[in-house]
């Protein structure tokens, strides 16, 4: 593993850069998929320039709101090409992860990026490594005597067989690094694993790529008990805001990706939330998710991203812009008012929910009166789709457009065979 750099704590105020035509210093977005989109149009729409590093297929490189974007793929090495990049950043350049590789490449490389003159997101770097390993977050979890799924590392059979003593099937065969297990299985969570067949023939594929797993139980409940809390803990240690939101629906099913989210107010998540973050030492944005066991009630904590995550194009549209309140904190600048968010507003994808549906269908979890209920009549927050920013949805809509044709041209050649 990679030397870590120094912890450090706080920011560093930027050197003016004579080549900037606008007086706010430009954020660049370290990769983050459709996380980045939201983002870039926060500041934007601010008239912060914004330069965004990802792959080709990023909804952000599309948008009217991003000054440029630059295509550096995710092969191996791509924090070392973001790296390159950022050497010839403009001085003054805030530094904003939208995704784990990011935020493991500021951890591991502040000391440096503030040597160029850059504004990196600001943390507590060991915490934050900390929180990019699933094993260490749950091992914190139990010292503050907030409750997590069971788990145990494996590295051995010996080690599997010890997890399954406590942990019975199905269980989750989850990476301890989640951006060294997208790196080799992109789109992908965890493996779902039923039998001692499935747990060998996933543990030969992972241990063979060097990656880290832990073994966990599935917390029972339905997939509308996710819960979330976002806060923003100061350099002194003190929240500067507090923000919930419910999962009420994901695709694939059970263990996927929201499809259907709700802002809301929810103490107690809010409350464990908080005691989590103060326990840990957390510093600067972070969000943290929980989901009910239906065994208990309680909560269980599931996992704590440092980052923008998908849901801040909805937290903004409800009345919390995060991307601008980050930017303006480490700039310095006065912060926007958070307090008095819309708790009622929902962000929908329509094509994954609809496959979502179909799903639980099938397993007898909803009906189709209980699903149009639960959209219609409802103002919704679209995670793509902006009448003052269309491109991105246009070119995401002509790329569906192009898959479904291809996908019926090779059927077409198989029933011509």
């Amino acid at each position: 593993m990679a030397k870590v750099a120094p912890r450090h704590i706080g920011r560093a105020r930027p050197r003016r850069n004579p080549l900037l035509t606008t007086d706010s210093p430009p954020a660049v977005i370290l990769g983050g998929g459709g996380t980045a989109l939201p983002v870039a149009r926060s500041l934007g729409d601010a008239g912060i320039p914004v330069f965004a590093l990802g792959t080709e297929t990023d909804p952000v490189r599309y948008s009217r709101r991003c000054t440029s974007f630059v295509t550096l793929g995710r092969e191996p090495g791509m924090q070392e090409r973001w790296l390159e990049w950022l050497r010839s950043a403009p001085v003054g350049s805030v530094i904003l992860p939208c995704e784990d590789e990011g935020l493991d490449l500021i951890a591991r490389n502040r000391e440096m990026l503030l040597d160029l003159g850059l504004v990196p997101l600001e943390a507590d770097d060991e915490v934050l490594l900390a929180m990019l390993d699933k094993h260490e977050t749950y091992r914190r979890c139990a010292e503050l005597g907030i409750e997590a799924p069971l788990s145990f590392t494996v590295n051995s059979e010996e080690d599997t067989a010890v997890a399954l003593e406590r942990v019975a099937y199905p269980c989750a065969l989850k990476p301890v690094h989640s951006h060294e297990f997208v790196r080799h299985f992109p789109g992908m969570k965890a493996f779902i694993v039923n039998s001692d067949e499935e747990m060998r023939s996933a543990l030969s594929r992972t241990v063979s790529l060097g990656v880290e797993m832990i073994v966990t139980e599935i917390i029972p409940g339905g997939d509308d008990q996710f819960f979330s809390y976002y806060s923003y803990i100061d350099e002194d240690g003190q929240p500067l805001l507090h923000l919930t939101k419910r999962k009420l629906r994901q695709y694939p099913i059970w263990f996927g990706s929201g499809c259907f989210h709700a802002t809301d107010w929810n103490p107690e998540a809010a409350e464990i939330g908080l005691r989590f973050f103060e326990g840990v030492g957390v510093r600067g944005l972070a969000n943290v998710e929980f989901k009910r066991d239906a065994r208990d009630g309680r909560l269980k904590l599931i996992e704590c991203n440092h980052r923008f995550t998908a849901a801040t194009g909805l937290l903004r549209a409800a009345g919390a812009d995060l991307p601008l309140f980050v930017y303006n904190k480490l700039m310095d600048r006065p912060l926007p008012r958070i307090e008095g968010y819309r708790t009622d507003l929902t962000m929908w994808y329509p094509m994954r929910d609809i496959r979502a549906f179909l799903a639980y269908r099938r397993h007898g979890e909803i009906s189709l009166r209980r699903w149009a209920s639960s959209i219609v009549g409802r103002r919704h927050h679209y995670p793509v789709a902006s009448i003052r920013d269309p491109r991105p949805a246009i070119a995401h809509n002509l790329r569906i457009v192009s898959r479904l044709r291809g996908l019926l041209g090779r059927r077409r050649a198989q029933r011509a065979l």
